[in-house]
């Protein structure tokens, strides 16, 4: 379970989370939905400290913190527990695709070179890459680069999994390659889910909740039919309505 307590996150004079409050069950798949601006990349980035809140809680089932007093050794043990898949993959380009799965088991979970090279090809074989093991990420497709990203998520074996906006840098084409490989994931591995994404479909299709957010605030949170199908606040409508005919869902 992670649950956020009043938090609070302000850039200068721009207040970004107004005091959120919620809580994400253990191995949900939960998908945070809101304009540009609204504070969601900066809640998702809040539970492992990219981003520091200025005041609240944040607790990863027995890890308790008040992020103003938070210490190093709290910070380390939240990202133990958690991974990250970046919106613009964040790879190291002067290593290979295995190499670039490696990096973390050998450098945070100190794993000897054979095990976490055996741990990687497992993972690349996941993602549908093994034969892109020794590509480096040059040679590889945005859709390619991204699926080696949530393959090094994965092979940390964390306990939460943050999706930052995971298709929006890629090439319309390549958005399908990585929702099904997410889809893969949320059915497979036992974990919990926080995805920041615009891809309304896997929302409806993979979700067990959805949050939607707006001037850093929890506008409105249920399950995918409820809010995409009979949304209660007026904001929510007029954000889904770009997507999404409401004349189609009359319950």
């Amino acid at each position: 379970m992670i649950t956020f307590k009043n938090l609070h996150k302000a850039f200068g004079d721009n207040e970004v989370l107004k005091g959120i409050n919620c809580a994400i069950p253990t191995g949900s798949v939960t998908v945070i939905l809101g304009p540009s601006g609204s504070g969601k990349t900066t809640l998702l980035r809040s539970v492992n400290f990219l981003e520091k809140a200025d005041r609240g809680e944040i607790i990863l089932d027995d890890i308790h913190i008040n992020v103003e007093k938070a210490s190093k050794a709290d910070i380390h043990k939240i990202r133990q527990r958690t991974a990250m898949v970046f919106q613009m993959y964040n790879l190291f380009k002067n290593k290979t695709a295995l190499e670039n799965i490696m990096e973390g088991l050998t450098v945070v979970k100190k794993m000897s070179k054979p095990e976490a090279k055996e741990k990687a090809l497992y993972f690349l074989n996941k993602v549908g890459l093994a034969d892109k093991a020794d590509a480096y990420p040059h040679q590889l497709s945005g859709g390619q680069q991204q699926r080696i990203g949530i393959a090094r998520a994965l092979a940390l074996n964390p306990d939460v999994i943050l999706f930052d906006e995971p298709t929006s840098a890629l090439d319309p084409e390549l958005v399908g390659e990585v929702l099904e490989v997410m889809k893969k994931v949320a059915q497979e591995v036992n974990c919990t889910l926080l995805v920041v994404t615009h891809e309304i479909n896997f929302a409806r299709e993979v979700a067990d909740t959805i949050i939607f957010m707006d001037k850093g605030v929890i506008v409105e949170q249920g399950p995918p039919q409820t809010i995409l199908n009979n949304p209660q606040e007026e904001r929510t409508k007029q954000f889904l309505s770009r997507y999404i005919s409401f004349n189609e869902y009359v319950i």
